[in-house]
């Protein structure tokens, strides 16, 4: 842009000096069309430079050491023609933060890619706050607010904790309260109390006593995982692998779950493995504020605990 300025600068002073040496017609064209080029590229440019704005995209999780690619791109309501975009991106994690410039082409749809380093795990996050565009011939430049923000979690690969031979493997049932119907039931003996209706009785008849069909239903989760906080790269490494082995293992198995991080931090309800992914990404990324806040029971099951001992 500087550039065009000098360029269109020393064109306009060498046609201001060609036209008083010379001062023929074709030098005060020559002058008057250079006098009148700046106008028309601001005015020609106006409403391209109007309605240019920027889109980051990036993938929202990513394995450690893998592949990831933040992609931004130009999104414009229609095609007048600019230079160029000028924009920064901010790049922040939790442990370090950079600033980088880009230039994104004049194309009506255009794209700038950026590598994202995936060497420490965590949440990194990428803002542009504030983009400038250029005008056709580069005379001009309008700023222009777009506040855009993404990010993407990266996770080191699930490591199996030791000491999992307490995890649940299948689906707890406990019986119905007030019976009924239910697709699993248990065979019990007969108490007192119990209704009539609900003997087996053919069981009853085998055994010479009498035999009840108790309906049963999946038990309401109340597991929770309890993950440590961490000192260092390492630990976080560890114990963000191990988190991810025992809700991925409990989630084959059917099994939903709360995850805790720490021991002041919010409660997730874990029913899927994105759940936990959008935990981590909020949590990690300082919006825990953001974190919906589930019905907690009041006295979990059972607690599995994941830190980083061995």
């Amino acid at each position: 842009m500087l550039m065009c300025r000098l360029i269109y600068a020393f064109s306009l002073v060498g046609s201001a000096l060609f036209y008083i040496l010379y001062p023929f017609w074709f030098s005060w064209y020559l002058f008057v069309l250079l006098l009148l080029l700046a106008p028309f590229d601001f005015l020609i440019s106006l409403p391209g430079m109007l309605s240019r704005k920027i889109a980051l995209k990036a993938p929202r999780v990513i394995e450690k050491h893998g592949g990831g690619t933040l992609v931004i791109e130009t999104v414009s309501k229609n095609k007048f023609p600019v230079r160029c975009i000028k924009a920064w991106l901010k790049v922040t994690s939790d442990d370090f933060s950079v600033r980088r410039r880009f230039v994104l082409g004049a194309e009506h749809k255009s794209r700038f890619d950026v590598t994202i380093d995936t060497s420490r795990s965590g949440v990194t996050i990428f803002t542009s706050k504030r983009i400038w565009i250029v005008s056709l011939i580069g005379l001009f430049c309008l700023p222009a607010d777009v506040d855009c923000r993404t990010g993407s979690l990266v996770l080191p690969p699930p490591v199996k904790p030791p000491h999992t031979v307490t995890l649940p493997r299948g689906v707890i049932l406990r019986p119905k309260p007030g019976g009924g119907f239910a697709d699993e039931c248990d065979l019990r003996p007969y108490r007192n109390g119990d209704h009539m209706r609900t003997v087996h009785w053919k069981v009853s008849a085998k055994f010479d006593s009498l035999i009840i069909r108790e309906p049963l239903i999946p038990q309401a989760h109340s597991r929770l995982l309890h993950a440590a906080r961490w000192n260092g790269a390492r630990e976080r490494d560890l114990i963000l692998g191990r988190l991810r082995w025992v809700s991925d293992f409990l989630l084959k198995w059917e099994l939903p779950h709360f995850v805790k991080l720490g021991e002041g931090g919010p409660i997730a309800d874990i029913t899927r493995i994105e759940d936990l992914y959008d935990y981590l990404y909020l949590l990690l990324g300082g919006r825990a504020d953001a974190i919906p806040i589930p019905a907690v029971p009041v006295r979990f099951a059972w607690v599995f605990k994941v830190d980083a001992s061995v």
